[in-house]
């Protein structure tokens, strides 16, 4: 199977740079996001944000671009196996990640790029991972939506320790997206 090449994709990934920091707290503050990003969650996204900016962090925060525009946050971490308590969600050996995300710019927002962003994010970032997990808020019908239509299946509910409200953990298998994809 040829790689396809970087340029035939619409968007492309930077981590983020301490100079989109501001734009970065700016789409967590705005309300299409406000609602999904609060209290202890959010907190912890600016807080592991900052530590990520100053080299410290497990997790790594990129931005996607249409040319050179940002538009999309991206969240993603290893799953350390098989003491990280997330092992449990997967299925297959090799490497895992979790993902979080948003479409912070609005101008984004309605028309129809969500799953060709995350699935244009995670071929180009982490085409040799084996799996991926998200985990929405049960009452976020239109990112559970979305995952579905990337590929990911509902695997079962929890409720986190920085949030009241119930989640569903999804998982994405990427050799399952990579051959979709290309077929």
């Amino acid at each position: 199977m040829k790689k396809k090449e970087q340029h035939q994709y619409r968007f492309h990934f930077k981590p983020v740079e301490k100079a989109h920091r501001s734009l970065v707290h700016k789409w967590l503050g705005s309300p299409h996001v406000a609602k999904w990003f609060y209290g202890q969650g959010l907190q912890n996204t600016l807080n592991h944000l900052d530590d990520f900016l100053n080299g410290d962090s497990k997790g790594h925060y990129w931005l996607g671009y249409d040319k050179n525009r940002p538009f999309a946050f991206f969240i993603t971490s290893s799953i350390e196996k098989p003491g990280d308590e997330l092992t449990k969600w997967c299925a297959k050996e090799g490497e895992a990640i979790t993902l979080d995300l948003l479409i912070g710019d609005i101008d984004y927002l309605g028309k129809g790029l969500s799953h060709i962003v995350i699935q244009e994010f995670l071929i180009n970032q982490f085409p040799n991972v084996t799996e991926v997990l998200i985990d929405p808020e049960a009452t976020h019908s239109h990112a559970i939506h979305i995952y579905k239509k990337v590929g990911f299946k509902i695997l079962g509910e929890f409720i986190p320790s920085h949030s009241p409200n119930l989640h569903y953990m999804m998982r994405l298998d990427m050799q399952r997206l990579m051959d979709n994809l290309s077929g």
